[in-house]
């Protein structure tokens, strides 16, 4: 029989776990947020200068927001550089490789080079309402002649001139000065910060019973036209 002492030894130890082990509920758990904010789905921004919230836009954008969600969940699947498939939540720990000062950041590639995401690819949608003409924003990058599926940036100003060439696919609620700070950071020629900044994590969550996002589904390499579409109902 052990001892009374051991027993709580490990009770304390066991307590100490629990308290270390994250919630399983965390992407669907919403942050105290106003009561402004309509129902649909998040995404928490973690970065080394503090916290960006953007409401998600599936309605203009399905399949860009789809990615985005999936690799920020740790759901979907993509090769690296070395040829081997991987499985994590893409976005924890990943460099920000570009900033434009009182402009944007952009991140979504490993490497740090902006060159190096995985070759996934979405139509070139996010023609809604919501773009690039008002400041705050979540852009799909889009190198060369293809729409990227996992790197993005986030705008602090606005610039019609980025309507209809990258997807729109978020609205920034929350956290815009920190878009403002990171990109006003020492940056190289290319736009690569000199002191490495980081997004720490992104966490998806829910405001109310938006509809479930679309499955990830991949189109063909290449330029595709942009869709358009007027009708853009929150909460969905």
């Amino acid at each position: 029989m052990r001892s009374p002492k051991r027993i709580r030894t490990w009770f304390l130890f066991l307590c100490a776990l629990c308290l270390m082990a994250p919630g399983g509920s965390s992407d669907t758990e919403p942050l105290k947020h106003s009561p402004d904010w309509p129902t649909g789905h998040y995404a928490r921004i973690e970065t080394d200068f503090g916290r960006i919230v953007a409401r998600l836009l599936p309605q203009q954008a399905p399949q860009s927001v789809a990615h985005f969600a999936a690799a920020a969940r740790g759901e979907l699947a993509w090769i690296d550089p070395t040829g081997e498939q991987k499985k994590f939540p893409y976005y924890d720990g990943i460099p920000i490789h570009n900033v434009r000062a009182g402009f944007l950041f952009e991140a979504g590639d490993w490497t740090g080079t902006g060159q190096g995401a995985p070759p996934l690819y979405v139509p070139q949608e996010g023609g809604g309402p919501i773009n690039f003409s008002q400041a705050g924003r979540l852009g799909m990058a889009r190198p060369q002649q293809h729409t990227s599926a996992l790197q993005f940036f986030a705008t602090y100003a606005s610039d019609p001139r980025l309507n209809r060439v990258f997807p729109c696919f978020g609205e920034i609620v929350e956290g815009r000065e920190v878009v403002f700070q990171i990109s006003q950071q020492k940056a190289y020629s290319n736009g690569k910060p000199i002191e490495e900044i980081k997004i720490r994590t992104i966490r998806i969550f829910e405001i109310g019973n938006p509809l479930p996002l679309p499955e990830p589904t991949q189109t063909p390499t290449g330029p595709r036209k942009m869709e358009f579409r007027k009708e853009l109902n929150q909460g969905l």
